[in-house]
């Protein structure tokens, strides 16, 4: 049977997966993969065992194809040719630069493929490229390395700064640290080199510092942060009442903040009264932010909410992937597999923008689960990967362009069936009666025929 039939067969039955596995040929060819390796390692040498051999493996844990990455190298041993330990060795003594440069010319190319789609889609904000700067803290492994046996608390990996982008949805670049208790903000002198004019960063409080406001301002770019309590400010005007917006009525005021070597900033700082206390009982965020006032103070308060964008994007690799692997106990390879993760994430939202040019962006936004469209990928991968050899996939889609990688993504986009991807939005939840007995096990037949 040939190539072309094997995969309309695929295509028909699991465009995603199709989609994915396509861009990923692509995207993620050895070739580039080893590429990146080379122009980014510092020590760390090739050996053996390729650096495309050990994404590909982990690729296959996170993605759930596999149930763990052992479970991924005993399917692979033959092909691989080297032991486990030399695969948890190459693991364990990734460098950061070649983790970060993995999501980052990953994240250009991808890119270039969602602007190729020709996704009509509204910039978050006009004028500006708008970025999303979180961090992410990886949780505790387990006690397998000899020093953290003997500790009560769990062994922390790692955390990075993650940015987004805001107007293609995919994540741009990540700053991973190998010290799980470092603060975020430890992190901030790697993120300066990214500022730009006309960007604008929106951040929750805890960049809410000088560094961050001066280094904006030096370098033309914007921000809108929520104003951390330990950031002091003097006012310079009134506040005064401006509009509602959507969760509120909203203030401003102009205010400035004192820089330690360099003179004051004014900025303007937009309080938003809410209609509903938050569950921690807030009942009043405040914004700073260098926008002109040709932004209003309550396109501002819109602008904000749209932060939750990126948590969710966290929530999305949590579920849908494995991009945190518990048994990944070194920094180095635990960084590594959470950043497959994110490149994850971004091969979905190459093929969900695929499907928003097919079927609107709307449509696909309101109505499809990324969940069921990795549950796809997980359930087909296999029987993909043994109907089409790996050497077709590079002969067919490895050297294409954006442009052409585009065109064959849409071509595939057009098999998809929306309600195959369907999101099932729970309602509120009931408050949990109180148990009563004192029973530690019951029946439940009987507890229906009592019922009845």
């Amino acid at each position: 049977m040939s190539f072309d039939s094997v995969l309309s067969r695929f295509a028909d039955q699991a465009p995603v997966a199709t989609m994915v596995r396509a861009a990923m040929a692509n995207i993620l060819s050895p070739r580039e993969l080893d590429k990146i390796f080379e122009e980014s390692r510092q020590r760390q040498y090739e050996d053996r065992l390729l650096f495309s051999s050990v994404v590909g493996l982990l690729t296959l844990a996170v993605t759930k194809t596999q149930p763990s990455l052992h479970a991924a190298y005993q399917s692979q041993r033959e092909e691989l040719g080297v032991s486990v330990a030399a695969l948890y060795d190459k693991l364990s003594g990734v460098e950061l630069t070649v983790t970060r440069e993995l999501v980052r010319r990953t994240a250009q190319r991808m890119s270039a493929v969602i602007d190729a789609l020709g996704e009509t889609r509204r910039p978050v904000l006009q004028g500006y490229s708008t970025l999303y700067l979180d961090g992410s803290h990886l949780g505790a492994t387990e006690h397998r390395l000899k020093p953290t046996r003997s500790v009560r608390g769990g062994p922390l990996p790692g955390l990075g700064l993650v940015v987004l982008d805001g107007d293609r949805r995919i994540i741009s670049d990540f700053l991973p640290c190998v010290d799980g208790q470092a603060q975020e903000r430890s992190l901030m002198l790697d993120w300066i080199d990214l500022l730009a004019e006309d960007q604008l960063w929106i951040a929750d409080r805890n960049f809410c510092t000088k560094q961050m406001i001066f280094e904006c301002h030096r370098n033309k770019a914007s921000f809108l942060l929520r104003h951390h309590g330990g950031l002091a400010c003097r006012a310079e005007g009134p506040e005064c009442e401006i509009a509602r917006c959507a969760t509120g009525t909203v203030q401003e005021q102009t205010v400035s903040v004192e820089g330690d070597t360099l003179g004051a900033v004014t900025l303007r700082r937009i309080t938003i009264k809410l209609d509903k206390p938050t569950t921690d009982g807030t009942q009043e965020i405040c914004l700073l932010t260098n926008l002109p006032t040709e932004v209003s103070a309550s396109k501002c308060a819109d602008l904000y909410h749209t932060r939750w964008d990126i948590e969710a994007a966290f929530g999305e690799i949590a579920s849908s992937l494995r991009g945190e692997i518990d048994t990944l106990c070194y920094p180095a390879a635990a960084l590594l597999g959470y950043a497959i993760g994110l490149v994850t994430y971004n091969l979905l939202a190459v093929a969900q923008a695929a499907m928003s040019v097919v079927h609107g962006r709307q449509m696909v936004e309101e109505n499809v689960s990324s969940y069921h469209m990795a549950n796809e990928v997980a359930t087909t991968w296999t029987g993909l990967e043994i109907a089409i050899p790996d050497s077709q996939w590079q002969a067919r889609f490895a050297k294409l362009d954006a442009a052409q990688l585009a065109h064959k993504l849409l071509a595939l986009a057009h098999k998809t069936q929306l309600r195959r991807y369907q999101k099932h939005r729970r309602g509120p939840k009931k408050p949990t009666p109180k148990r009563q007995g004192t029973q530690p096990h019951v029946s439940t037949a009987r507890l229906l025929a009592q019922q009845n």
